[in-house]
């Protein structure tokens, strides 16, 4: 007798919990999409770089400088969970210091400044099929456009000379994935952010200037963390 009691307790209280449950699921609103619209890539970046005129080196060879930059990129077309097409702009800002040189060679008390501002106007192609399609967390970008290098030179306190470098510039990019590391996370940023995607990348990076342009190309790298929004 008391079997069946407590057995038909049971069972009314499973009753009662389900029916709870399936109310609660009636009033709970609906799931909001995980992704958001994709229409603009951002990136801040870091990375040392050195021009390659003679006079850098004689002056300012010591100072690997750190090369500040942002990118934004605007989405033209999305092949869905394949690849990116973009075009964007790039500015940044770097600043090299060390002491002045007399006539005859000879280092002075007085420091010299040189600042660069490099803008730039790129295509862009990133592929993240093997994250989106295969799981493996990596994401690959090619970039090609042109450059306006701003410089200015300053020593003991007065403006020396001034000028623009024009050119090719270009880069590759491979990126690690954040979204395939915690899902979760990714989703709460998308709701509550609009930041659809999230990403730590190192790049490659080169500028071709002009002959009749300073030149302050060279090869390096930058390293950073992006967004897609």
């Amino acid at each position: 007798m008391m079997r069946a009691m407590f057995a038909s307790l049971f069972a009314i209280s499973l009753l009662a919990s389900s029916a709870a449950a399936q109310q609660e699921d009636d009033l709970a609103p609906p799931a909001r999409n995980f992704e958001s619209a994709e229409r603009l890539t951002l990136e801040l970046r870091i990375g040392p770089y050195q021009p390659r005129f003679e006079e850098f080196d004689q002056l300012l060879g010591d100072d690997d400088g750190l090369l500040l930059s942002l990118e934004l990129d605007v989405i033209g077309f999305r092949l869905d969970d394949v690849l990116y097409l973009s075009g964007g702009g790039l500015i940044g800002w770097a600043k090299y210091d060390g002491n002045a040189i007399d006539e005859s060679g000879a280092e002075t008390s007085e420091e010299t400044e040189l600042e660069i501002i490099p803008l730039g106007a790129l295509a862009v192609l990133r592929v993240d099929a093997l994250a989106r399609k295969l799981g493996i967390p990596f994401i690959l970008t090619g970039k090609l456009g042109y450059m306006w290098w701003h410089h200015s030179t300053e020593t003991g306190g007065t403006d020396r000379a001034t000028g623009w470098s024009l050119g090719l510039g270009y880069a590759g990019q491979i990126a690690l994935d954040l979204d395939s590391l915690d899902q979760a996370q990714a989703r709460v940023m998308d709701e509550e952010w609009g930041i659809n995607h999230s990403f730590v990348f190192f790049e490659v990076h080169g500028f071709e200037p002009t002959d009749d342009s300073l030149d302050l190309g060279g090869m390096s790298w930058v390293a950073g963390l992006g967004f897609v929004m």
